[in-house]
């Protein structure tokens, strides 16, 4: 069987001021490619984008759903 494993480090995303998970560090996540890689699974690591203005996947979700959860 081929395949491949593309790696998406998690975005922080806060809801209702928190951000209840954190993502792993660049360190841990190269560990994790490198274990792949060393079994025969071939990995990559995306690129992530728009973090700093909380514009990557799931934060604009999420900032979308504090809006229209907010009672008027």
């Amino acid at each position: 069987m081929m395949f491949k494993v593309n790696l998406i480090p998690y975005n922080p995303t806060v809801v209702d001021g928190q951000a209840p998970y954190r993502g792993s560090s660049r360190e841990a996540i190269a560990a994790f490619r490198e274990a792949l890689l060393q079994r025969g699974v071939e990995a990559t690591v995306r690129l992530t984008r728009g973090r700093e203005i909380d514009a990557a996947c799931g934060q604009l979700a999420a900032r979308q759903q504090q809006a229209t959860s907010i009672p008027l």
